[in-house]
């Protein structure tokens, strides 16, 4: 009784083909199609003047007019930089800039548990919701851009 149960078990222990198979058909799969395509991503800067002052707050953003990815980044001290890993792809953009400043009124905020400063934002619309800043982002070149807003 045991020997025949060794016997079974020699005969039921054949090494399984398909592993290998599917080990070669995942690797080829992945070389062939890879992981998608690589997006050309190119890191810029800049400045923003207010008044032929550094806006000392605010937040750009990069819309493409084209094909590419909407970014953005914090612009402090008149100067914003997006890194490579956060930056556009080349093309043509539209720009929209944003500041806030304390409106004199406060609220609540439940997640501080504190009365907080309430911010509005007071750059000229011609500035971001209706902007036509804009800015292209070459394939080549330091890609540093110089935006000259006025408040009136």
């Amino acid at each position: 009784l045991v020997s025949s149960m060794f016997r079974s078990m020699r005969l039921s222990m054949k090494p399984c083909t398909c592993l290998p198979t599917f080990f070669c058909t995942a690797i080829l799969l992945v070389s062939v199609v890879g992981c998608g395509p690589k997006e050309n991503f190119h890191p810029i800067s800049g400045t923003v003047l207010l008044d032929d002052a550094p806006l000392k707050k605010g937040v750009i953003t990069l819309y493409p007019t084209g094909p590419g990815t909407t970014v953005g980044g914090e612009v402090i001290d008149g100067k914003f930089a997006l890194s490579r890993d956060r930056g556009p792809t080349p093309g043509d953009y539209r720009v929209e800039i944003v500041a806030f400043k304390p409106s004199g009124k406060k609220e609540f905020d439940v997640d501080l548990n504190a009365q907080i400063d309430i911010e509005v934002q007071y750059l000229p619309d011609k500035y971001n919701s209706k902007s036509k800043l804009v800015c292209k982002v070459e394939e080549k070149g330091k890609n540093e851009f110089e935006f000259k807003l006025a408040s009136k």
